[in-house]
């Protein structure tokens, strides 16, 4: 039994210590997994709650030995239970987005001004999903096809903006104001001909240089609607890079903000691992790899900062293992950046497929490891998002 303010998310519920009848939207035995849920049990008058230690997520928990310590507690299961909960739940934040995000691209192009405060409950649904389980979100938005790309990104970089935030220890003035340049680092391009942004082919010269203009553009739009300067800054700077060769101003080092510096990476990790009319979406390990190997392009510390919140094989990677299987990562954590969890499908030694099986390679039993990251182009006939969704 602990303290209900010792209550956490993840948590499993085995009892609580009010006349239930009364409150049936709730029972005894379940997973704590919705903000809403917790809110409820705590308005409702419990003061300790009695937690089932064999379920729910590995979570770290006081308990009075006298001293009144925090320990580590670890719980045996239903940790999947809780990022299928969150994955259905970003689904809906997606399709909530789309339309709002549609919607103020289409007042830019009408000459209308954006109202900001229309995005702040967006906002805030996506710091809360990133907070619960950062793979869900960051995971299913990654799925978007190329006619959702230019609505959908704003969202990405949203996400990946603050969980690089909350990375780094900023507090959470800072996490919002990086979350809202994220949602509107774009918004220029409702500045730029959709015949422009939507080419499948490479733009010409000309071309190019109109759609290198919607850094200032979007810059201008949120300027006339009084936007935070943060929102301003990563609007007009994200596109520069360290080495200053980047644009509109060419800017270098320590010239680019913290927060311009944060949404160049998380900009271009969404863009790359997207599909596009023009081209398929990079497996997101590659894309990783690809990105540290770009010499003077990033903030090499923010880089390695943005991976850890990430992962070095994101979920949706496609690897191989030291077993002679092929699998697809289902999760991945900062405390084992080299051994997420995965779910192996194909073995290279019979070249048959296999039984699915989710493995975590971190386990203290688990003697397999990732050796190399597979050739994706061999499995395009297969649904690698089926593995993990």
């Amino acid at each position: 039994m602990i303290p209900v303010s010792d209550l956490q998310l993840g948590m499993y519920v085995h009892k609580l210590d009010v006349f239930w009848i009364k409150h049936q939207r709730l029972n005894n035995g379940f997973l704590l997994t919705k903000p809403e849920e917790l809110a409820e049990i705590i308005q409702n008058g419990n003061k300790q709650v009695w937690i089932d230690l064999n379920k729910g997520e590995d979570l770290a928990v006081k308990i009075d030995d006298g001293e009144q310590q925090t320990h580590r507690i670890h719980f045996s299961g239903n940790h999947q239970s809780v990022l299928a909960s969150e994955i259905d739940n970003a689904r809906l934040i997606c399709q909530s987005a789309k339309p709002m995000i549609i919607e103020m691209f289409n007042q830019v192009r009408l000459g209308n001004a954006i109202e900001l405060e229309s995005t702040l409950p967006l906002i805030d649904d996506i710091n809360r999903s990133v907070q619960r389980h950062p793979t869900a979100l960051l995971s299913v938005v990654r799925l978007k096809n190329h006619d959702d790309y230019t609505y959908l990104h704003s969202v990405a970089v949203c996400a990946l903006m603050m969980t690089l935030a909350r990375q780094i220890g900023m507090d959470e003035h800072e996490i919002h104001m990086a979350g809202m340049g994220g949602l509107m680092h774009d918004m220029g391009k409702a500045a730029v001909s959709a015949d422009i942004i939507n080419k499948p082919g490479k733009l010409t010269d000309e071309e190019f240089d109109v759609m290198r203009s919607h850094p200032l553009a979007g810059q201008q739009i949120l300027a006339a609607c009084g936007a935070p300067f943060e929102a301003q800054d990563i609007a007009l700077h994200h596109h520069e890079k360290i080495n200053g060769r980047g644009y509109p101003n060419g800017l270098k080092g320590d010239e680019i903000s913290l927060l311009a510096r944060m949404s160049a990476i998380c900009d271009v990790y969404d863009a790359i691992t997207s599909n596009r009319a023009y081209k398929e979406g990079w497996d997101p390990a590659d894309a990783m790899r690809q990105m540290a190997s770009w010499e003077g392009h990033f903030d090499k510390k923010l880089f390695y900062a943005f991976v850890k919140s990430v992962g070095i094989y994101p979920v949706g990677s496609l690897v191989n293992l030291a077993s002679g299987r092929v699998a697809v990562v289902t999760e991945s954590t900062p405390d084992s950046l080299l051994q997420p969890k995965v779910k192996v499908f194909f073995s290279l030694l019979t070249h048959t497929p296999i039984r699915k099986k989710i493995i975590n390679l971190a386990a203290p039993h688990c003697d397999d490891s990732i050796v190399a990251i597979a050739d994706h182009s061999q499995w395009r006939d297969m649904d690698l998002n089926e593995m993990w969704l």
